[in-house]
């Protein structure tokens, strides 16, 4: 699998909006700030890195997707770090891509003395621009929105 064919159109730089879901976790439900990312080729062009920043409580965060596969399966893979989320840790993800050229990709992450959660990362293409979106999955498989990010070309 290459890089979707929808997903490379988004090549260049991006601003807009990141809404954080803290849920019960934090102060406020919804926690928003401005965003941007770049959207990039890498490595001769088999892998697509999106980099994105995002803020918190006035403090800049910044987090990284590379998407690619082996043009051998359908099999999108991915590893997604940022530093709010998964500071100083790495997920490796795999996924597919849907026929309207978007990609969602799974990975799971460790929670102390609990089962492993589940992390879902959803990029689509718009007519505006591009959304990507993470849920949490819980042990049991309910699934809730965590991040959404809404990009419109710089």
């Amino acid at each position: 699998m290459s890089i979707p064919l929808k997903l490379r159109e988004l090549l260049g730089d991006w601003k807009g909006s990141n809404r954080l879901h803290l849920g019960e976790w934090g102060p406020t439900p919804i926690h928003e700030s401005a965003g941007t990312a770049t959207v990039r080729e890498r490595i001769g062009g088999q892998f697509l890195e999106i980099a994105y920043t995002w803020e918190y409580d006035g403090k800049p965060q910044e987090g990284v997707v590379i998407l690619g596969g082996d043009n051998k399966t359908d099999v999108v893979n991915a590893f997604w770090t940022d530093s709010w989320h998964m500071a100083h840790n790495v997920m490796l993800c795999n996924g597919s891509e849907s026929a309207d050229g978007s990609v969602s990709v799974k990975g799971t992450y460790k929670v102390e003395g609990h089962p492993d959660w589940g992390w879902r990362s959803e990029i689509a293409a718009t007519d505006e621009g591009f959304d990507y979106k993470m849920f949490n999955i819980s042990p049991e498989g309910e699934e809730s929105i965590a991040v959404e990010m809404e990009m419109q070309r710089i």
